[in-house]
C-alpha cells in the first residue's frame, strides 16, 4: 500500500501544483466556478490510476526468474515495509479520529442550538447559543446552524441571500465533495502540498457558491450581499471543524467581495479539456510505459518468504523444483500463483505456493502479468551459474 502511495505522489502532487498555479493565475480570467470545476481533476486522476492496472496490457510473457536470497535480507525488507505501513497508519488513523472529533462537536453544538419556527425557513434551521455559523451540515438531510443573533443583524434581504448562499452548497452537493477532499487528505497525509491544496480548493468553492448565488442578482443585491459578507467577517468564528462551511477570514471574504463584481459563466470546455487531458496522460504514464518496459527489464522481489521443506522429503533426501507463473498486482502483491511443471511432482507444490503468495514486488501502479519463477529445493545449497533461491530443510528433530 505504501509502496503504490508513493509511487502515484509525484503525479498527484504535479497535478496540485498546476491546479494552484491555475486558480492563483487564472481565477480572473476564467470565473470561480471554471477554476472550482477543474479541481475535480483530483478525484479523476486517483479513480483512473486505480483503473489503469485493470486495463488490458500487451506484453509478452516474463522469462523464468531463478534467485538465492538470504534470510537476513529478508527480514530487513519486511521490516521497512512494515515500519512505513504502520507510519503512513498512524498518520490516517489521526486525521480520522480529528475528523471524527469535529463531526461529534459539530452535532453537540446543533443539538444545543435553538430550532427557528419561521415561514422563511425551507429546510431544518437552529440559532446557535454564540456566534458560531452559518453553515449548512447533515449527510443525509441538510441543516443550517444560524448565529444567535441572525435576525437583528441582517435585513430580509441579506437572510434571504444568506440563506440562498447555504442552500447551493446542499444542491450541488459541495458537503459531499468535501468528504471526497478530506478522505483525500487523510489517505495522503504525508503531502504538504494536500493540505494547502484542500484550502485553496475550499476557497475556490466559496468563490464558486457565491457566484452562482449572484448570478441573476441585481445591483442592490450584490451590495446587501458583499455587506453581510463584511458582517460575517467582523465575528470572530467559534469553530474551525473542516466538516461545515465558513466563510473565511478577511482576506478570503475581500476576495469574495471583489469577485462578485466579476461574473463568468461555467466554461465546459475548459473542464472537459483538462479532464480529458488528466485522463490521458495518467493512462499514459501508468499503461504504456509499464507494457514496454516488461519484456526487458522483469519484475524484482522486495520481499521473499523462504518455503519450508517437506519433512518427509527430507528423510527420503529428496530434491526438485517448482515453476510457477503468477500475476503482480497493481500495489506488489501476488496472486493467480499456477504451478506450470515440478519435480518430483505434487511434493514442493503446496509449499512452494504457499511461500509464492506472500512475496511483494515494487508497487508500480499497473498490474503484471505473466510472471515465472522457479523454486529449487535441495538439501545442500551449490553454486550455480544463475541466480536461484535455495531451500534448507528445517534441522532435524530429536526423538
Amino acid at each position: 500500500m505504501t509502496d503504490y502511495l508513493l509511487q502515484l505522489t509525484p503525479l498527484l502532487s504535479l497535478l496540485l501544483l498546476l491546479l494552484l498555479i491555475a486558480q492563483s493565475l487564472l481565477l480572473n480570467p476564467l470565473g470561480a466556478r471554471t477554476i472550482y470545476a477543474l479541481w475535480s481533476a483530483v478525484p479523476v486522476l486517483l479513480m483512473f490510476s486505480v483503473l489503469s492496472p485493470l486495463l488490458p496490457v500487451n506484453s509478452a510473457p516474463q522469462a523464468l526468474q531463478r534467485y538465492q536470497v538470504g534470510l537476513q535480507q529478508l527480514a530487513t525488507s519486511a521490516a521497512t515495509v512494515n515500519w512505513l505501513f504502520w507510519l503512513w497508519l498512524a498518520g490516517v488513523v489521526v486525521c480520522i479520529s480529528f475528523l471524527l472529533l469535529g463531526y461529534l462537536s459539530n452535532r453537540a453544538l446543533f443539538k444545543r442550538a435553538t430550532p427557528v419556527h419561521h415561514t422563511f425557513a425551507p429546510v431544518n434551521c437552529r440559532l446557535a447559543s454564540d456566534n458560531a455559523g452559518p453553515y449548512i451540515t447533515g449527510f443525509l438531510s441538510p441543516a443550517i446552524v444560524l448565529p444567535h443573533d441572525f435576525f437583528s443583524r441582517y435585513d430580509a434581504l441579506q437572510q434571504k441571500l444568506i440563506l440562498q448562499h447555504e442552500l447551493t452548497h446542499w444542491q450541488r452537493g459541495d458537503l459531499h465533495l468535501n468528504y471526497l477532499a478530506l478522505f483525500v487528505v487523510s489517505v495522503f497525509w504525508f503531502n504538504p502540498l494536500v493540505w494547502l491544496a484542500y484550502q485553496q480548493y475550499r476557497q475556490a468553492q466559496e468563490l464558486a457558491c457565491d457566484a452562482l448565488v449572484t448570478k441573476y442578482a441585481g445591483k442592490a443585491e450584490k451590495i446587501a450581499y458583499g455587506y453581510a459578507l463584511l458582517s460575517i467577517t467582523q465575528q470572530t468564528p467559534q469553530y474551525g471543524w473542516p466538516l461545515t462551511h465558513h466563510y473565511g477570514d478577511f482576506n478570503t471574504m475581500k476576495q469574495r467581495i471583489m469577485q462578485l463584481q466579476n461574473q463568468h459563466g461555467l466554461s465546459k470546455t475548459v473542464v472537459a479539456g483538462t479532464l480529458a487531458l488528466v485522463i490521458a496522460t495518467t493512462l499514459l504514464l501508468q499503461q504504456p510505459v509499464l507494457a514496454g518496459s516488461n519484456k526487458t527489464q522483469p519484475l524484482a522481489p522486495v520481499m521473499r518468504i523462504e518455503p519450508g521443506y517437506p519433512v518427509s522429503a527430507v528423510k527420503q533426501g529428496v530434491t526438485g523444483f517448482v515453476r510457477m507463473t503468477f500475476d503482480v498486482s497493481a500495489d506488489g502483491t501476488v496472486k493467480n500463483v499456477n504451478v506450470v511443471k515440478s519435480s518430483p511432482q505434487g511434493v514442493f507444490d503446496k509449499e512452494a505456493v504457499k511461500a509464492l503468495q506472500q512475496w511483494r514486488y515494487t508497487a508500480t501502479g499497473a498490474e503484471h502479468k505473466g510472471q515465472q519463477v522457479q523454486l529449487d529445493f535441495e538439501l545442500d545449497v551449490v553454486k550455480a551459474e544463475v541466480e536461484r533461491i535455495s531451500v534448507t530443510p528445517p534441522p532435524p528433530q530429536k526423538g
